[in-house]
Formats: structure tokens, sequence, C-alpha cells
């Protein structure tokens, strides 16, 4: 077996050339300092370990023994270059979209061919398939009571999903839009960032379902609701890695209806992802420390780097691995040096999958520290004139934060932000469950998979919603569903066991006993969600009723109409979801001030909509030009309102 110091000394001119690449890489994107350093490291290291090698040559037993390593750097020498031409595209000052193209194709193939790498044995292996397929034949209740679950998260999600939730969002169809760019070849460079500053490789998906189903709100829908079902699944995986099979299968089954994670995976806004790539990232890592496995490790690095790529909170999954790596090696004092090859394989990984976009962020770190800057009550001073204005503490201030983003989940109504929900998160019985679980898991705080859980679910509450503007807000709080119905499912496991040590409950009746009581949590949330939710249409937004419906009309005109909109104060043609809708309608905003100036040309088709504030404005509109369609159109949330009165005129 190849010693370490014989495969460093065939290494080290190898890495030396790794690390120019590097210094040359970062010069490029203008970091002079760290290029200057690792350039000067790779200058000194290549030509000691040359030197080195002359003095003390291989010997034919030492070069065939690194015969198979030798492949193996071929290979991953192959890697980081592709690796490099990403990062050196990414980060050049002179790009095309030929470049563009390169760098995407370069970096998509260094990722998969590392993971090939990494489990390729594995795959070719038919002793470790067939153990598989084992382990699922003895495992076969468990896989069909996982595939009902799975099945029921996907169901509800896709449900009618155009039509719920009502109104479609703006944000949605900003998605959208972006997803149209890149369909139509505006958008070549997808590591630069799009709307709300995220990545347009998060707008992939969206065009990709857009080319599938048209540009419609289902295929804008259709990528949250796949994210959602792989939520659950993966929460399932992590679980049986933390705990056991029972409360695995509880928590799935508890997150597959959960309320606010149900919503927002039938909402087109990517908020879901969190979900789940906190829930990858975790399985990937906890299970690669508990088989003390590497390629697990590695996988675990990829996902985490991978966070990057889309919405901004998911950024969190990668600090939280990262947290729980420090808590392995503070709890396990020998962690260093027993895994000191699996944090390598983490990290390696995670520079593999991270570093484009890493480039980007660091040429742009205005756009990265973007929503953190917005939103966070320190970047933008919010904590300080808070306290100033109210003559409060910042330790009562922060309290205040921490009770307004806490409650949320077991007593005070989840209003605004996408959700606007008149109950918390959880019913009443899974908010006992809940807080026991809680309680159980402070108690055993110091064990590694109840650290997990409250890391996963406590950095949440501090980074989505202490430190941040008006807590709670729904769209940060998506991170906080996994761990929640883990600890749900953790409340009822440890509430059966009590009974059960007393001899009051038989050990017969748990299973059955935890089913009961998952049933009845199921059975509200979808009650409640897919039935009061959806009938009293809490989703509910006038100004984007408005804009849906209007431009709904518009596009069943056609666009030879003109759309002038008399939304003012609250509703402009500029509205993302009129550009998603009437694409290709000519648009302008009016004021009842310019409606006597208004010269339209002659033979123009227009179509006119008024909010309730302008239908005055409309009524002088439609006597400067008569003989047009009018009519009403009235909120589907409240009927008894006038959403908008419209005047269609073709001269």
């Amino acid at each position: 077996m190849n010693s370490p110091k014989l495969i460093i000394k065939a290494a080290a001119p190898m890495a030396s050339i790794a690390l120019a690449l590097a210094g040359l890489m970062q010069l490029r994107a203008q970091f002079w300092i760290s290029g200057g350093l690792c350039i000067t490291a790779a200058v000194i290291g290549f030509t000691a370990s040359i030197r080195l090698a002359e003095q003390a040559p291989f010997t034919t037993e030492e070069i065939e023994s690194l015969r198979p390593f030798a492949r193996l750097a071929i290979v991953w020498a192959v890697i980081f270059s592709l690796l490099s031409i990403s990062v050196v595209y990414v980060a050049d000052n002179v790009r095309s979209s030929n470049t563009d193209r390169v760098a995407e194709i370069a970096w998509v193939g260094s990722v998969l061919l590392s993971l090939w790498l990494i489990w390729r044995k594995s795959f070719l292996n038919r002793s470790a398939w067939e153990n598989l397929i084992q382990k699922l034949r003895d495992n076969h209740k468990e896989l069909i009571i996982l595939l009902c679950i799975t099945t029921l998260a996907f169901v509800l999600r896709t449900l009618i999903l155009s039509g719920h939730p009502y109104p479609w969002s703006g944000d949605e169809m900003s998605i959208g839009i972006e997803a149209r760019r890149i369909l139509q070849g505006e958008v070549t460079n997808y590591f630069e960032t799009g709307w709300s500053s995220q990545p347009n490789w998060s707008f992939l998906p969206t065009a990709i379902t857009e080319a599938l189903f048209g540009e419609n709100v289902l295929a804008i829908r259709f990528p949250s609701a796949l994210a959602g079902t792989f939520a659950v699944l993966f929460l399932y995986l992590a679980a049986r890695e933390l705990f056991s099979s029972s409360v695995a299968l509880m928590s799935s089954a508890i997150l597959a209806a959960l309320p606010y994670h149900l919503h927002f995976s039938r909402v087109g806004v990517q908020n879901v992802v969190d979900s789940l790539m906190s829930a990858v990232v975790f399985w990937m890592l906890v299970r690669g420390y508990r088989k003390n496995d590497a390629r697990w490790f590695f996988s675990a690095g990829i996902a985490a780097g991978l966070c990057i790529y889309t919405y901004a909170g998911t950024r969190l999954a990668l600090i939280l691995s990262v947290l729980t790596l420090i808590f392995f090696i503070l709890r396990d004092r020998k962690f260093l040096s027993t895994h000191w090859q699996h944090l390598a394989a983490f990290s390696a990984a995670g520079i593999i999958s991270a570093a484009p976009q890493a480039a980007f962020f660091a040429r742009h770190p205005d756009i990265f520290i973007g929503r953190f800057g917005q939103e966070g009550i320190f970047l933008n001073g919010w904590l300080s004139m808070q306290a100033a204005a109210t003559g409060k503490s910042v330790l009562s201030i922060l309290f205040e934060q921490f009770t307004r983003t806490f409650l949320v989940f077991i007593s005070s109504p989840a209003l605004g932000n996408f959700f606007n929900s008149p109950y918390p998160y959880l019913t009443l019985l899974g908010s006992v469950f809940f807080l026991l679980g809680i309680g159980f898991a402070l108690a055993h705080l110091w064990e590694p998979a109840y650290f997990i859980v409250l890391l996963w679910f406590w950095s949440v509450i501090l980074f989505g919603g202490i430190l941040t503007l008006n807590p709670p807000a729904n769209t940060r709080m998506l991170m906080t569903a996994p761990p929640v119905a883990l600890l749900i499912a953790i409340g009822i496991e440890k509430t059966l066991a009590y009974p059960q040590k007393f001899g009051l409950l038989p050990a017969r009746t748990v299973i059955p006993m935890m089913a009961i009581l998952v049933g009845i949590l199921t059975y509200q949330n979808i009650r409640y969600y897919m039935g009061e939710y959806r009938t009293g249409m809490y989703f509910q937004d006038a100004n984007g009723e408005y804009a849906m419906e209007a431009g709904l009309m518009a596009k069943e005109l056609g666009p030879e109409y003109q759309i002038y909109s008399l939304g003012a104060p609250r509703v402009f043609t500029g509205f993302p979801t009129f550009t998603f809708l009437a694409p290709d309608n000519p648009k302008a905003d009016l004021t009842a001030e310019a409606i006597s100036m208004l010269e339209l040309p002659p033979g123009q088709r227009s179509i006119f909509f008024a909010s309730p504030e302008n239908l005055g404005a409309l009524e002088e509109l439609r006597n400067q030009y008569p003989g047009g369609i009018q009519g009403s159109t009235h909120r589907k949330s409240k009927p008894e309102e006038i959403l908008f009165q419209y005047y269609i005129l073709n001269q």
C-alpha cells in the first residue's frame, strides 16, 4: 500500500501546478495579494519537489505501486482543469456567449466527473447492487409506507396547482420571465444573477418546465412542487440516519402536509428549495460520519457548494454543514486526526461545486450581500435606529424579534409574506408535540442527532427571523419545516415511550398509536390548507389579482391591443404579471390628469383597466371615446368588491 509520504512526494509537482493555476485565476480576477501568494508558493513547491525527486529518485517498486494513483491523478487533473477553465471564464473581464457556454459545460463536467470518480466502484460493483436490493426487500413494508407518503406529498403539491393559491404573484411571474429569457437565448451566462440577485442557474428548472408545459403558471410552480416533494423524501433519509425508521416515517408524513411547507411547494418562488438542500446536506454528512466513508463527505461537499446557486436563504445550509463539522471536532478530540481525509474530501468537493459562482460573487460582493444588506437589521442600521426611536435597549428589541419569530409556530397568526394565514404554522396538537420535542432535544443537546436538529431549527430562527426586518417573514422560515416535522415526531415518540415504561401502553400498540397521531395531524393540516385556506383565499392580494385578471383578459384579446391601466397608486403596467401574461401588448399607465391629453391613433385597438379609485377617470375616457364595450370584474375572494372596470375600444 502506498505510504502518505510517497503519495505526497508524487503529487507535489501536480499540486504545485494546480496552485499556480489558482494563483493565475485570482490575478485575472484582480485579487493581487492572494494570487501572488499562490503563485509564489507554487513555484517554490514545484522547484522543491522536482529537486527532491532528483535527489531521491523513485524506485521500480515505488513506480509500480504508484501506477493506480497516477491514473487517478490524471483524472483529477482533468477535473481541476475543467474547473479552472470555468472559473477563468467567469472571472475574466472579456466574455462572450461562447465563453459562457464553455464555462458552464466545463463546470458541470467537473462536478459530474468528480462524483463519478468517487462513486464509480459502487456503481460498477455487482455485490453492492445486490446488497442494496436485498436491503430494500428486507425493509419492503417501510419502503411501501415511504412510497405512499411521497405520493401523498406529490399529489398535495400538484393538485389544482394552477388555481391554488390564488392569485398568481408578481414574484412568480418574475421567475417565469427569467425562464423565458433563458429559452429565448437572452441569458447566456448562468453564473450571473437575474431577478432578486439570484444566480441564473436557479431559473433553469423553470425554463425546462416552461419548455415542456408552455409559458404558464403550471410551469412556474411545478419546480417548487417537485422540490417540496423531494424535501419530504430526503427528510426521511436524513431522519433515518439521525434517529430511527419510525421517526423518519413520522417526520416525512408530517412534512408532507405541513401547511406552510405545502403552501410554498405550490408557489413558484423557489424558497422551498431551502428545505430540500438542507435535508440533502445533513443526510449525506451524517451518513458519511456514521459509516466513516469519505465518499459521502465528498457528496455532502458538492451539495453544500451547490447551495450558493439558488435562493439566497439556501446558503445557510452551507454554513450549517460547516458548523456541524465544527461540532464534531469539538465533541471528539480525535476527530481531526481520524477524519482529516473526510474533511479534505468535503472541502475539495465544496470548492469544485461552488468555485465558479463564488468567483462571480467575489467580483460582485454587493450582489452577494444585497439581500442580507437590505433585510439584515445590523447591516442596514435598523437596530440602532429602532433603539433610538423607541428608547428600548438593544436586548429588549432582540427579545421582541425572538418572540415574534418563535410564536408564529404555536400561537401567532402567520400574516403577510406570501402566506397570510390567520393561524399559526402548527395546529394545537402539533404545537404540543413540537414543544415536547424541543424540550427533549435540549436535554440531549450534546448528542449529535439532537444537536443537528436544534442547530437546523434555531439557526433559521436567528438568521431568518431575529436578525431580519419584520419577522416572522414566512418566505425566510421554510428551512425550519424539516426540523419542525422532526421535533414533532420526536415529541410523539417520547410521549408514547413514557407510559410504555410503566406498562400502561403495550409495546404492540405503540406503532398504531404513532400512525393514529400522525394521521390526525395530517388530516388537520390537509383539511385546513386544501379546505379553509383555499376557499377563504387567504393568499388573496388585490393588486396581484388586478394584474392577473387584467393580464389574462389582455392575453385573450391578443397582442394587437394597447393596454392602458388606470391603477395608480397601487398597480402599474410594469407589474411582472402584465409582462409575463401579455408580453407583446404595448402598455402604458394613465392618470386622471392625462385623460384629456390622450390622443389615440386611428385604427388602434385599446383596452383600458381602472381600479375602484379611478372609475371617475374611466368614465371621462368613455365620454371622450364613445362606442366601446364596458364591463366590470369583481374580486373572487370578495365578490361584493369591484376589482376593476374595463373598456374595450375598437377604432
